[in-house]
């Protein structure tokens, strides 16, 4: 693919989505010889990010991060030794990023749209028709060390809400997982050609979370999209018929403003928490709380809470945390970030505070690897109040 900025510049988002569709789109014989999604045809693919301080035209500066500040990892160091970067700017909103691996011979093209200040709006589109097995060691690894950039996360809740929003569409395959460490259970479901129910029936009888949902969308009256959602902020188009292009458009404009919507409901820090000590306690002006509950989980005592969350989520060099208040609170500083917030435990339940410091960036962060790496059974729920209480 040879993305010439030139035919993005000035263009709306809407405008954007149209020409790239065209790469996916099929005619009826085609539409009706695919058996399955896999294979090696070409996606369209949207990642939505959540954007910290990334502006089009300063990709150099956050490539040089990569290689000049300490807190960066081994990982990224390597990964910005083997690649080149360069980035054509079309224009205040949009530039073509192109990640080229000279041992390979070969250049990934990209699409960087922002929103330009809009702070209601405040995210980076990534938009590429790159086969996965190249988007995964390229593109995908280059968002995940960009320290101003953190790719959406919903909750297997919300993922099925903005899938069951698409308009005459229904589920034809999934991915669920289940995992819980005290239950000593595993297991990862793989659904094609799912029928009504499928879903409900996975969560029901293993507790599995969908972690990616396959849809069908009709359009008067077959089949005419063919698409896909994770709760990793990624959303794929595979194949759309020849004369569904509008329609194709239009649901690519609703899922990405679902997922948006649910975002900023779920990891937004509006009220930002300001402790003040008097003689007889403290104050506490304003706070912003994410909520992980109800997992399917036996009860336990801090003490064992804090032991899984050392040993699978502050692991590693990314957190650097210690513990307070008698072992019921952790103090935690994501090093990628450069954000602090606490971590109260009320087992089973963990809920994180936001600090002075903390943005949307460690929330989503943190949630991510407790659902991945931890217990994938926990509902989520943030709590905000603007009014200082005592």
């Amino acid at each position: 693919m040879d993305m010439d900025p030139a035919e993005y510049a000035n263009k709306s988002k809407r405008e954007i989505l149209h020409e790239l569709v065209e790469y996916v789109v099929k005619t009826d014989e085609e539409m009706e010889d695919k058996g399955t999604r896999s294979g090696g045809q070409t996606d369209l693919n949207i990642y939505l990010c959540d954007n910290q301080g990334f502006e089009i035209g300063n990709l150099d500066h956050w490539v040089h991060q990569f290689t000049e500040d300490d807190s960066i990892t081994g990982h990224a160091t390597n990964f910005a030794e083997e690649h080149t970067f360069s980035e054509d700017v079309a224009d205040d909103d949009l530039s073509v990023v192109t990640i080229t691996t000279p041992d390979k011979g070969r250049e990934d093209e990209f699409l960087f749209v922002t929103t330009n200040g809009n702070s209601e709006e405040d995210y980076l589109w990534v938009l590429t028709t790159v086969h996965s097995d190249w988007r995964d060691k390229t593109i995908e690894r280059f968002l995940s060390y960009l320290p101003c950039v953190e790719r959406l996360y919903l909750s297997s809740d919300d993922l099925e809400e903005v899938t069951g929003d698409i308009r005459d569409s229904r589920v034809s395959g999934f991915t669920a997982k289940y995992h819980a460490p005290n239950r000593q259970r595993n297991a990862t479901l793989r659904f094609t050609g799912a029928e009504p129910g499928d879903l409900e029936t996975a969560e029901d009888a293993f507790d599995a979370k969908p972690t990616r949902i396959d849809f069908d969308q009709t359009n008067s009256p077959t089949t005419a999209i063919q698409g896909a959602n994770t709760n990793t902020g990624r959303i794929s188009m595979r194949s759309v018929r020849d004369g569904s292009e509008p329609k194709a458009v239009e649901t690519l404009l609703g899922i990405t403003e679902g997922y948006q919507r649910l975002d900023q409901a779920r990891f937004e820090v509006k009220f930002e928490a300001a402790l003040d000590d008097l003689d007889n306690g403290f104050t506490v002006d304003g706070f912003t709380a994410v909520e992980l509950a109800d997992p399917d989980r036996d009860d336990a005592d801090p003490e064992d809470l804090i032991d899984e969350l050392e040993s699978d989520v502050l692991n590693g060099n990314r957190y650097r945390h210690g513990i307070r208040d008698g072992g019921t609170k952790i103090r935690v500083f994501d090093t990628e970030h450069d954000e602090t917030f606490d971590v109260a435990l009320e087992p089973p339940n963990i809920v994180l505070y936001a600090r002075k410091s903390t943005s949307s960036l460690s929330l989503r962060a943190f949630v991510r690897e407790v659902y991945s790496e931890l217990d994938s059974t926990y509902s989520l729920e943030k709590h905000q109040n603007p009014v200082a209480i005592q």
